[in-house]
C-alpha cells in the first residue's frame, strides 16, 4: 500500500499535465482551477521539498509572487541549497527588476 502523500504526488503531477494543456489551448480558466486545487494538496504536507516545489510553480503561475515567496523560504529552511527555491527568488528579483 503506498502512502498518502505519494498518492498525491501522483494525483497533483496529473493535474499539472491536465493545468498545461488547458493552458496551451487557451483554457486559461480552467487551468487555474487545477493550480488552485494543486495548491490546496500541496498545502496538507507542508514538510515535504516536492509538494513545496510543486506549490510554488502553481503559485507562480497564479501570480501570487509573496505567497511564491514565503513558500519559497519554507523550502528552503528544510534544504538550503535547493536549486528550484534558489532560482524562484532569482526570477522574481529579475522580474521585479524589469517592472
Amino acid at each position: 500500500m503506498q502512502c498518502k502523500s505519494n498518492n498525491d504526488l501522483e494525483n497533483i503531477l496529473r493535474m499539472k499535465e491536465i493545468a498545461d494543456i488547458y493552458n496551451a489551448t487557451g483554457q486559461y480558466g480552467k487551468s487555474r482551477r487545477y493550480h488552485k486545487g494543486i495548491i490546496e494538496i500541496c498545502e496538507k504536507h507542508p514538510k515535504n521539498e516536492m509538494m513545496l516545489m510543486l506549490k510554488i510553480n502553481s503559485l507562480n503561475y497564479l501570480k501570487k509572487t509573496y505567497k511564491s515567496l514565503e513558500t519559497t523560504n519554507e523550502l528552503l529552511s528544510l534544504n538550503p541549497y535547493n536549486i528550484d527555491a534558489l532560482i524562484n527568488i532569482a526570477n522574481h528579483i529579475n522580474e521585479a527588476e524589469h517592472v
